[in-house]
């Protein structure tokens, strides 16, 4: 069981070392056990490292999971603004298939499916979902300054559109994700959400 950890603490800026250690075993941990049954102590024990490092930079469990799935947010959120929505719409497109499209990317989909043996993280998921959703969300969201967004659009659902079928795809094919599949998502969705 991990020690408890408040989760207001500050995190302490992750040494480059320490994370290119340590984010290697947290998907080979997940492509093992999911997201029910990871466990930092396991990890640390078959990856010969002191758990006592993911408490100091991580915090808890939770946190190391959630940085692994949203390491490149920030990279997603300011390099996705092509000054279109339909534009905007394909880079995200390509930037998710990308990430699907190698190893780590469909490993870590495929472990975030629920396993009905283990007790299920919703906390852990939803904090994932909500990471990804706001990176998403600046691009309908400059699109509606723009006034090219339909003013009707559930934001939810237009995200959506173009992240579930690629999730889908990973989770039942080993193929690469095609351009020409992740395109077509791409402008079946400014289809639907555009201002006509």
């Amino acid at each position: 069981m991990e020690p408890s950890r408040p989760r207001h603490a500050a995190q302490a800026a992750i040494p480059d070392d320490v994370r290119a250690r340590v984010l290697p075993a947290v998907l080979d941990e997940l492509a093992c056990w999911g997201v029910e049954r990871f466990s930092v102590e396991a990890m640390a024990e078959r990856h010969n490292f002191d758990p006592a490092i993911i408490y100091r930079y991580w915090g808890d469990r939770h946190r190391l999971i959630v940085d692994f799935a949203v390491g490149d947010n920030e990279a997603l959120q300011s390099d996705i603004d092509t000054g279109s929505l339909r534009g905007d719409l394909l880079a995200l497109a390509r930037h998710v298939a990308d990430r699907i499209n190698t190893e780590s990317g469909r490993t870590f989909v495929r472990a975030l499916v629920m396993d009905l043996r283990g007790r299920h993280d919703q906390e852990t998921r939803m904090a994932i979902w909500r990471e990804q959703f706001a990176a998403a969300r600046t691009i309908l969201a400059r699109a509606r300054e723009r006034g090219e967004l339909r003013p009707d659009v559930n934001t939810l659902a237009a995200v959506q559109i173009v992240m579930a079928p690629l999730n889908v795809y990973a989770l039942y094919s080993e193929e690469v994700i095609p351009v020409e599949y992740y395109t077509a998502l791409a402008d079946m969705a400014w289809h639907a959400l555009t201002a006509r």
